[in-house]
């Protein structure tokens, strides 16, 4: 892995906070998700609550590092592939 990917996946792990549209809490951390729609091997569509006012907030967002072990394995276990060949 170059210096320039190891820069990347520290940006996305460090970016893994999302705003609340309704109240503006800006500590969203998709990790915590209540539910994870995966669009890619690097990308998905995650719901959560916010802890500040309890909305519902949903967004794409690139899968945090910490997150992608567990999507590779649940693909595995579901055999969906998810560029697991590559």
């Amino acid at each position: 892995m170059t210096e320039s990917e190891r820069a990347k996946g520290d940006v996305r792990a460090m970016a893994a906070n999302l705003t609340c549209p309704a109240c503006g809490a800006t500590d969203l951390d998709v990790c915590k998700y209540d539910s994870m729609m995966v669009l890619s091997k690097d990308t998905a569509l995650f719901s959560l609550r916010c802890p500040q006012c309890g909305a519902k907030v949903s967004s794409v967002h690139g899968i945090p590092v910490q997150l992608r072990e567990e999507v590779k394995f649940a693909a595995i276990e579901i055999g969906a592939g998810m560029g697991a060949g590559q």
